[in-house]
C-alpha cells in the first residue's frame, strides 16, 4: 500500500486514508527516490498514477477532498 512513506507521513495522512479506503477501497501511495512528491494509484493494481501530490499536505487535502466528492457534501456551482 506504500512505498517509501515514513511512518510520521503516514500519520499524517491516516484520518482522510482511512475515509478514502472505506469509500474506494484500498490505494496504492508511492514516493519515488528522485521526485518528492507522493503518487497516488487507484485501483492499488493499477499501472499509472491517478494523482501526483507534491507534498504530504496536499495528499491529505486531495484524500479529504475525493471523500467529500463521493459523499456529495461538495456541490457543484448551480449557473442561471
Amino acid at each position: 500500500m506504500f512505498k517509501n512513506l515514513t511512518n510520521t507521513q503516514i500519520n499524517t495522512i491516516a484520518d482522510n486514508l482511512n475515509a478514502f479506503i472505506a469509500n474506494f477501497g484500498e490505494p496504492r501511495i508511492e514516493r519515488h527516490p528522485n521526485d518528492p512528491g507522493f503518487y497516488v494509484y487507484w485501483p492499488a493494481d493499477r499501472t499509472d498514477y491517478v494523482q501526483r501530490c507534491y507534498n504530504i499536505d496536499y495528499l491529505n487535502g486531495w484524500l479529504y477532498g475525493a471523500v467529500q466528492a463521493a459523499n456529495k457534501v461538495i456541490k457543484r456551482i448551480e449557473r442561471t
